[in-house]
């Protein structure tokens, strides 16, 4: 059959390059499971076509010819050439692509959110060095983008972890609705052979199968769920860069020279373009719902295998995006350089503890809370007319403007007392940041050692699958050489 050549330029043969590039093992992996599945039901021929694959998978998929449309006719016409009609269409027997292609677009999706969910455990572990790190480096936080209260650098970075946490539980639930197999499901009523599913399954390394035949060719909300998690993501990973930026811009975070660009004009400039480049990923991981979301919407029940490719693109692009905005951020975390004094120069006027003034004078009794904060409020205002701040005052001034020259009050103002008495669960005392990291190493260690339980399950069934494929079926059958 001869394709019209726009039709070849603009859909078959971009289609077919990155099929060649990114699936050609996943549709190996995939046809050799069917082929076990309809051999250990004894269908002629079905052990002859997964010992064919076995070879042909250890040779390079030919180019895009413009005569086969896709990877699954070019595999078919090499079985046919190779080893024969009957060989190849035994394989065919009850498989569409419909259940083919969702199997491989499935098992490409779930390797690599894999590969993203490893590099955000890196980034939240990165995090969580640096909050030990830096547990006593004094932080002005803000709040409405004014300076707010007293924080240590350690607490604020131990809590975008805990916000990350969550971000990774949203993927992994991703990824377990992507992890489950279609293969066995057919056009969409299911194989007329009575294939194992689930033996297919496990063979593929998915952790699952696709309960429904129907679903398992139509459903196009692990496509979707991907890229709202993702979305999700860049959400969070975006306020950490804001604030970066922030401090970068106050000299409070140096970003390091070799991730930095210099001005074509300015010499004295040094640009911390390694987090511009992280906000621009980001950006592209914000739009992803919409594009898999048009891809979706109002597709008819059964159809979502016709832009399979469509969906498969945006979403490489997706996690290109979101594997390089992770990598260059705590590229940036390790080798930049907080500087204290700069983080903490909001505190030095002592503005940011008013607070801790109005429940001094309520803890000590010397004043209701109604009264408290309306005097604290006014004595801000007047020192502010005067020229003066809160760093200045003494017991004569607290005398005059609240009432009470008590010793106390003064200690109240110390950034290092606000912090010590924040010792509730999460806080930012000492102790409590010491347990919240406890806690926190804790919970990545275990989701970190069954990330690599499921990585090391697909690795061994798939290595397995094209090594040694005929040792699945039981018993094992042997096949003649070529």
């Amino acid at each position: 059959m001869r394709w019209h050549n726009l039709y070849r330029r603009w859909v078959l043969g971009r289609h077919f390059r990155f099929a060649r590039e990114h699936l050609s093992d996943h549709f190996f992996d995939a046809l050799t499971a069917y082929a076990l599945g309809l051999a250990r039901l004894q269908v002629p021929g079905a052990v002859e076509a997964a010992y064919a694959l076995s070879v042909l998978r250890r040779e390079p998929v030919p180019g895009f010819s413009g005569q086969l449309e896709d990877i699954f006719f070019t595999i078919d016409s090499s079985l046919r050439e190779r080893f024969g009609p009957e060989v190849a269409g035994a394989l065919r027997r009850g498989l569409s692509r419909n259940d083919l292609d969702l199997t491989v677009f499935r098992a490409y999706a779930a390797e690599r959110m894999l590969r993203v969910l490893t590099v955000l455990s890196d980034l939240r572990r990165e995090l969580l060095h640096l909050g030990q790190t830096h547990r006593n480096t004094l932080l002005t936080a803000y709040t409405h983008h004014r300076p707010a209260q007293p924080t240590t650098l350690g607490h604020y970075l131990t809590g975008v972890e805990n916000l990350l946490s969550r971000d990774y539980q949203r993927l992994r639930a991703a990824f377990q609705t992507t992890d489950k197999c279609p293969l066995g499901a057919s056009t969409l009523a299911g194989s007329p052979y009575p294939v194992d599913r689930k033996a297919l399954a496990q063979w593929l390394g998915f952790g699952g199968t696709l309960e429904h035949t129907y679903d398992a060719i139509a459903a196009g909300d692990w496509a979707l769920e991907i890229a709202h998690a993702l979305a999700g993501l860049a959400t969070s990973l975006s306020r950490l860069v804001a604030d970066l930026l922030f401090w970068a811009e106050q000299g409070g975070f140096l970003v390091a020279e070799r991730i930095s660009q210099g001005s074509s004009v300015m010499p004295q400039k040094v640009n911390p373009v390694v987090l511009e480049h992280v906000r621009g990923f980001l950006a592209e991981l914000m739009g992803g719902p919409a594009t898999l979301g048009h891809l979706n919407y109002s597709t008819p029940f059964g159809d979502v295998n016709d832009h399979g490719p469509a969906v498969l693109e945006p979403l490489q692009s997706l996690f290109y995006a979101a594997e390089g905005a992770m990598a260059l951020l705590r590229v940036a975390l390790q080798e930049s350089r907080f500087v204290p004094e700069v983080l903490a120069q909001g505190l030095r006027d002592r503005s940011v503890l008013a607070s801790e003034l109005v429940d001094a004078l309520v803890a000590r009794r010397h004043l209701p809370l109604a009264e408290a904060y309306p005097k604290v409020q006014r004595m801000l205002r007047e020192l502010s007319s005067q020229g003066r701040t809160v760093a200045e005052l003494g017991l004569d001034d607290l005398q005059s403007h609240l009432g009470f020259g008590d010793p106390e009050l003064l200690q109240a103002l110390e950034p290092e007392r606000f912090i010590a008495r924040r010792k509730v669960l999460g806080g930012a005392a000492p102790e409590a940041q010491a347990a919240y990291l406890d806690y926190a190493l804790g919970r990545l260690r275990l989701e970190r050692l069954e990330l690599k339980e499921v990585k090391n399950r697909r690795r061994r069934a798939l290595r397995t699958l094209a090594a040694e494929p005929l040792s699945l079926i039981n018993p094992p059958q042997s096949v003649p050489g070529p």
